[in-house]
């Protein structure tokens, strides 16, 4: 199978709007705020992977897996703060290494946008970290 060369990502990848129940967030107690970002983060993920296996247009494990790394550094670079985090924990979900800038994550564990984006973020943080470990082999 052919593929085409990896598409440059000049512009933003735009997001469909996550759906109706998960955008008000304000006077939800904690755990059920955490829910609908975990919600968000699973439909961001999902619009990642079809636009990314779009852009790729071919099988090429290689190419898909560069067309995603860059969505998702694209969508972190140009967004707020939660949007960074959002991307983040859909990285941790999607396994692909990304690096979340010293200063952002100063900001969200100074505990800036709040409960469940800080849960969140430690959440993605600490499975990103667990995914860079070497794996231990039986018997060592």
């Amino acid at each position: 199978m052919q593929c085409h060369p990896s598409p440059t990502l000049s512009a933003p990848f735009k997001a469909d709007p996550p759906p109706a129940t998960i955008q008000p967030l304000h006077g939800l107690a904690p755990m059920e705020r955490l829910m609908d970002l975990l919600q968000e983060v699973r439909h961001v993920s999902r619009q990642l992977q079809r636009k990314a296996r779009q852009l790729a247009r071919c099988d090429d494990e290689p190419a898909y897996a560069e067309v995603l790394h860059a969505m998702l550094s694209d969508r972190m670079r140009s967004g707020d703060a939660r949007m960074r985090i959002v991307c983040y924990a859909s990285a941790a979900e999607l396994g692909v290494p990304v690096e979340l800038p010293a200063e952002h994550c100063r900001q969200a564990m100074a505990g800036g946008p709040g409960f469940a984006l800080r849960v969140l973020f430690w959440a993605a943080h600490r499975r990103m970290q667990g995914a860079r470990r070497p794996r231990r082999q039986a018997g060592e």
